[in-house]
């Protein structure tokens, strides 16, 4: 993104708690229903704020979270074409994989375990995380794959990817689209889906 792109970003008043944050207070709080794994995950995070050997970044954090409203749109259902507004624990999920950085500045978490039910916007999500890692990360010759047993399947998610990157005349310019690979020339980036069929 361009400074000019970040400057029109929505900045939150001087005394408003990072989102991220905020989400895990109220389910510690329990004032938002979770499962155990997720209020641990909650507790896990405040705790860590108090630590020295990992910092959180909220720069980093808005970062994606700005990408994720500012330039994707969901692309099927009663929401086609709208921004992609993430729900408060897709918030904590990718503000936490992001955000989070060990003392030597790199991303803390290098693996993430997502499970959720089936219509909870799981592929939707890691679409809008792979355009991320393709599009706005930095990150040079990114390999950004969708991987699952079958074709089929793994093409779910990389379709979505797709139909987000379609939606959008920012990424448009700056993404090849193919059928079944996603690119960026000038960092040498590409992003596909892969599948077990045809291997031993």
């Amino acid at each position: 993104m361009t400074t000019a792109t970040r400057s029109r970003t929505k900045r939150r008043p001087p005394t408003a708690e990072h989102p991220v944050h905020a989400y895990a207070r109220a389910v510690v709080a329990g004032e938002i229903l979770a499962g155990r794994l997720v209020r641990l995950a909650c507790e896990r995070h405040l705790r860590d704020l108090e630590r020295e050997d990992v910092s959180f970044d909220t720069e980093a954090a808005d970062h994606v979270l700005t990408f994720f409203r500012d330039f994707l749109h969901l692309s099927e259902g009663q929401f086609a074409g709208k921004p992609f507004i993430l729900s408060p624990f897709q918030v904590f999920i990718v503000g936490s994989i992001f955000g989070w950085k060990g003392l030597d500045g790199y991303r803390r978490f290098r693996k993430a375990y997502i499970e959720q039910g089936k219509g909870a916007g799981k592929s939707p999500m890691a679409g809008g995380i792979g355009c991320y890692g393709l599009i706005a990360d930095k990150e040079p010759g990114s390999e950004i794959y969708s991987a699952a047993v079958t074709k089929d399947q793994a093409k779910i998610l990389f379709n979505d990817a797709k139909h987000m990157i379609e939606a959008s005349p920012s990424l448009m310019s700056r993404v090849t689209v193919n059928v079944a690979n996603l690119s960026v020339d000038s960092t040498n980036s590409f992003f596909r889906p892969v599948s077990h069929e045809g291997r031993s």
